[in-house]
């Protein structure tokens, strides 16, 4: 749960310091600076380096690396698909829109959806293990908690 908070305020705040973190999140600066410590370690925090200051000394500035987690999107239209690839920043690294494809109400559709899908991602230089989430938009009924579309598929 820190982890996520970590996170969470990173993507919200963007770049900081561990003294800005501990007091954002509420937590103590020794707490935050062994997450951050581990964090970095396992590759989703990077260390920015000295925060240059009017006085005193210099503190570090941390921020999540941008090449260690991607978020693929889905929108699924009726006359075509728009596909992005989002790193772990949020920034784009990758947008095709108005692939093209017909909706219809049918398992064949759907196994288009995914075959564009799959084939989008296997496109992708990265490593395809980075992928935490892909998220997909459909119109209609959707079930926010469980993710079932009472209108389509």
């Amino acid at each position: 749960l820190i982890k996520r908070d970590i996170v969470r305020h990173y993507i919200a705040n963007g770049n900081s310091t561990l003294t800005d973190l501990a007091h954002n999140i509420n937590l103590s600066i020794p707490t935050v600076t062994r997450f951050i410590g581990e964090m970095c370690k396992e590759g989703y925090i990077q260390d920015f380096g000295k925060l240059e200051t009017a006085e005193g000394r210099h503190p570090n500035l941390y921020g999540l690396h941008a090449e260690s987690a991607y978020f693929v999107g889905v929108d699924i239209k009726q006359f075509g698909i728009n596909i992005g690839l989002s790193n772990f920043r949020g920034e784009i690294v990758n947008l095709q829109m108005g692939i093209p494809y017909q909706f219809e109400n049918t398992q064949a559709s759907f196994d288009q959806v995914c075959a564009i899908v799959t084939d989008f991602i296997a496109e992708q230089k990265i490593n395809k293990k980075k992928i935490f989430n892909i998220n997909v938009n459909i119109s209609g009924r959707v079930n926010s908690e469980s993710g079932y579309s009472y209108s389509i598929f």
